[in-house]
């Protein structure tokens, strides 16, 4: 299949084209000067403005430029609009004018960035999973800057933009001819975002083979090693590190025309959708993947799937659907545009980082100039994107594979078609011709998955003139194969084709089989709306934290529960309200009495609690499910009500919002669980804003080999955790692994930050350190 250039797409009235407009708005809401800032600042340039704040300003510094100028450049080839590209343009010119200031060819906004790299280069890699060199994922950063200035000259036709990136890389190029494979390989635990993509990228359209061996560097091969094998080694992965590694291995086998690289690309995809995936195309929890036999956290967390995984995934589903038309790849692309990132925009604007899975809770949006999140970056672009796969071409033929209203220009053929209607809002898809060719032309238009019955098709209102038009298929990997209807004749201007679908409601349990229904319409997956009620940070400030939920939690036991005695049963219970509206009630519930539950298109759901997913049960055992929905939450209600703030050790995300230091530490992964250790120290910065704290929580890893840890709170000898044979195993790994909770009490209550620090005593390694908290 070949896509269509995303100028030959426009979005009609409908839902998408709303996002659009709103998103647009968002970006061009932003300061040109603001974002160039840190890139000035390190480039040595007099300020022309002040740096944002948030994550622009503590160690992400230059991260949203970027993004903006890929969000830019997207929307000046998406709409007629000329602000985006003046946009581009300025933005160019101020990296281009911070890169002369240099004179090396770099260019970035990362803290101390000349002399990091020059110590990179020089073998210095001392590396965490977010950090590299003391920097908080640099690599990750300067990966935006890479992809902007690209997609600036993709889309935005920028000449200055690809002299720009070919001088970035010729620096990188330079600088790392003296490291060696080991320590360059080294430097990738430290996620490096889509490096490996963008230099396969440049390869592309330079045509210069430098920079595919550049990309090489990139593979990780800790990942694509076990990936060419086809084994699943994801458990407790960072997620979107390993997506965007993905992304590269099929863009680098696409330029460099290697199948390997394609097929690991590939096997990674099906694991992640197939094993990984929620409902609405989310993965992970708190960024990171659980076991996927054990979906538990995402129901008990408040930190849901990450919206920038799944702009991820929408691009590598985007690559392997061109490379070989498959149904499951487009309905995931599809299940994943119409539910999580249509959703991820607020109607009045303000983007989304977290969606909860957690039955009866909600999500937080940014604001604009207050909120520098990576999922503001990449939501930036994500609403540009949905005309990208309405349409395909093979040779003269047209395919038609999204139903989303939009008209295509394709000049070449003088064709020029208009789609009208949104499914499943719209029961009927409607294409007209608004300029017709010559010559006959074949236009599929796919009959998907989730349609049930035979497709009705009505050329000018009639049935075709030959009978039902033939069905074509394309067979995949997934159970059934892609299916088109194919009409081919001399079209005139006028010419409307209607084809009405009859989209299924479906049920669909949770990946790993666990007792929680999820439920769609066709492609759109529904929700109830709860109440609006403790919606705390609803509208983020400026906080490191703000992006996350931190309200209250509800109590699982009072939800509905799905009565069904099989699987078979679940979609039998829901029921159409009206026809001139998505509205269903679910029934065979037990639900408090009065209560009725009405499911709408999740997508629409803002400035409120949720339930995606219901627990179900047999109608016998009721009580029992409900009794099990009360154990789950009894510890992890009472845990978070006494919260007043906690850091999950070895975790990218969160150990970086609370302003993680540390020497001679490292963190790691055992059975799926992350942890943080040391032989020196490391520290966080906790917040108890009302002095509230009356205790430290600390929870680690049994282990026998390891040595006392000394625990400080604002640098005062808190106490001292030392493990014992009996409680933590001898070392020889029996009994290791366990978790163990122990707290300490806080003699005074201290107010604002809280630096809380761990330190190995002697020569002796510290406890694995799974989580610390502050609790009240």
């Amino acid at each position: 299949m070949q896509a269509f250039p995303r100028s030959a797409v426009r979005l009609l009235p409908g839902p998408f084209l709303d996002a659009q407009v709103t998103a647009l708005d968002y970006l061009l809401s932003l300061d040109a000067d603001r974002l160039l800032a840190p890139l000035r600042g390190e480039a040595g340039l007099p300020p022309v403005a002040e740096s944002y704040g948030n994550w622009e300003n503590s160690g992400l510094d230059g991260h949203t430029v970027g993004h903006a100028l890929s969000g830019a450049a997207l929307m000046s080839a998406v709409t007629d609009d000329p602000r985006p590209r003046a946009m581009v343009e300025r933005l160019v010119q101020g990296i281009a004018e911070c890169q002369d200031a240099l004179g090396t060819g770099y260019v970035g906004g990362i803290p101390d960035g000349v002399r990091l790299w020059q110590r990179v280069a020089a073998g210095q890699v001392e590396r965490d999973s977010f950090e590299l060199g003391g920097a908080w994922v640099p690599w990750y950063n300067l990966h935006k800057l890479f992809a902007g200035l690209l997609d600036a000259h993709r889309y935005a036709g920028s000449e200055p933009a690809l002299t720009a990136v070919r001088r970035l890389a010729d620096w990188w190029d330079r600088l790392a001819a003296g490291m060696d494979d080991d320590t360059h390989e080294a430097m990738l635990r430290t996620e490096f975002g889509g490096m490996c993509e963008v230099l396969a990228d440049l390869a592309d359209i330079t045509g210069t083979q430098r920079y595919a061996a550049l990309a090489r560097r990139f593979l990780d091969r800790s990942l694509l090693g076990p990936l060419r094998e086809h084994r699943d080694v994801l458990d407790g992965m960072h997620a979107n590190t390993q997506i965007a590694k993905a992304v590269g291995y099929q863009r680098l086998g696409e330029v460099v025309d290697d199948p390997g690289l394609r097929d690991a690309a590939r096997f990674f995809w099906q694991t992640m959708t197939r094993h990984r995936t929620f409902s609405f195309g989310g993965n992970s929890v708190r960024e990171h993947l659980h076991a996927r036999d054990d979906f538990s956290s995402a129901l008990q967390s408040p930190e849901g799937p990450e919206t920038c995984n799944t702009y991820n995934m929408l691009k590598l589903s985007r690559a392997l659907f061109l490379e070989r038309p498959d149904a499951e790849v487009l309905d995931h692309y599809e299940r994943a545009t119409v539910n999580h990132i249509l959703s991820s925009l607020h109607p009045q604007g303000g983007l989304v980082y977290f969606t909860p899975v957690r039955p009866g809770h909600y999500r937080v949006v940014s604001t604009p100039h207050n909120c520098f999140w990576c999922c503001v970056g990449t939501g930036l672009e994500n609403h540009a994107k949905y005309g990208e796969l309405v349409y395909t071409a093979e040779g003269g033929d047209l395919f038609v594979n999204l139903f989303i209203a939009s008209r295509l220009s394709r000049p070449e053929q003088n064709l020029v078609l208009e789609q009208t209607g949104t499914a499943p809002y719209d029961d009927e898809v409607r294409l007209v011709v608004r300029e017709a060719p010559a010559s006959p032309v074949a236009i599929h238009i796919r009959i998907p998955g989730w349609h049930e019955g035979t497709p009705q098709v009505r050329i000018n209102g009639a049935p075709p003139e030959d009978g039902p038009p033939p069905l074509t298929t394309r067979s995949g990997t997934g159970e059934q194969p892609l299916t088109y209807v194919r009409l081919e004749q001399r079209w005139s201007a006028g010419d409307t084709v209607t084809v009405r679908l009859r989209p299924r409601i479906s049920a669909e349990l949770l990946p790993d089989g666990s007792p929680w229904v999820s439920y769609r319409y066709g492609p759109t997956v529904l929700a109830a709306e709860g109440d609006r009620s403790d919606l705390v940070g609803l509208f983020a400030d400026d906080s490191r934290m703000g992006h996350v939920a931190d309200g209250p939690l509800r109590p699982l036991e009072h939800l509905p529960v799905v009565l069904a005695h099989s699987t078979s049963d679940l979609a039998a219970g829901v029921r159409r309200l009206a026809p001139d509206r998505l509205a269903f009630a679910l029934e065979h519930v037990d639900a408090r009495p009065g209560e009725s539950v009405t499911l709408v298109p999740f997508a629409g759901i803002h400035d409120s609690r949720y339930v995606l997913y219901f627990p179900v049960a047999e109608p016998g055992r009721l009580q029992e499910r409900r009794a099990e929905l009360r154990t789950a939450d009894e510890a992890a209600l009472a845990l978070h009500d006494r919260t007043v703030d906690a850091v999950a050790a070895g975790e990218q995300q969160p150990e970086s919002d609370h302003r993680f230091l540390g020497q001679d530490t490292w963190s790691g992964l055992t059975d799926g669980l992350r942890w943080r250790a040391a032989t020196g120290w490391w520290s966080y910065r906790l917040t108890d804003p009302d002095g509230t704290a009356i205790g430290l929580q600390v929870v680690h890893l049994s282990d026998g080999s390891a040595g006392p840890t000394r625990v400080l709170v604002d640098g005062q000898a808190l106490g001292t955790i030392t493990p014992s044979p009996e409680r933590d195993g001898d070392g020889d790994g029996d009994g290791d692994g366990e978790e163990i909770s122990q707290v300490f009490p806080l003699d005074t209550r201290p107010t604002g930050p809280v630096q809380v620090r761990f330190e190995a005593v002697g020569a002796a390694t510290t406890i694995r350190l799974r989580e610390v908290r502050l609790v009240r």
